[in-house]
């Protein structure tokens, strides 16, 4: 997961507020993570890929990109979604954009 270097641009996120999702346009389709801001936090809950795009790693540059798209906005992720908890425990370089247990859990 997120095997591509880090230091590539990151994908181009928009967000869909009206829909409470995170979108990255793939060839042919869109991919997207679900999330609820709740108590000023992103509580990312699902991530999506269309299926026939899946295998090729754009799970993990959606990830990045939502990461990168927190980052940017000074906002905490709760990672609801198991496939973006993976993702951010195998890489450290993204703690500073997850909320921590203690704050997660006031």
């Amino acid at each position: 997961m997120l095997s591509e270097p880090m230091n590539q641009t990151p994908p181009s996120i928009r967000d869909e507020p009206g829909h409470n999702r995170l979108v990255m346009d793939v060839p042919g389709g869109q991919a997207f993570a679900t999330y609820r801001r709740i108590d000023g936090y992103l509580v990312v809950s699902h991530t999506e890929v269309p299926p026939a795009l899946r295998g090729r790693g754009l799970g993990s540059q959606l990830a990045r990109g939502v990461f990168e798209f927190a980052r940017g906005r000074g906002e905490k992720i709760v990672p609801a979604c198991s496939f973006l908890a993976n993702c951010a425990s195998l890489h450290p370089e993204y703690q500073d954009v997850l909320a921590g247990r203690t704050e997660a859990a006031r």
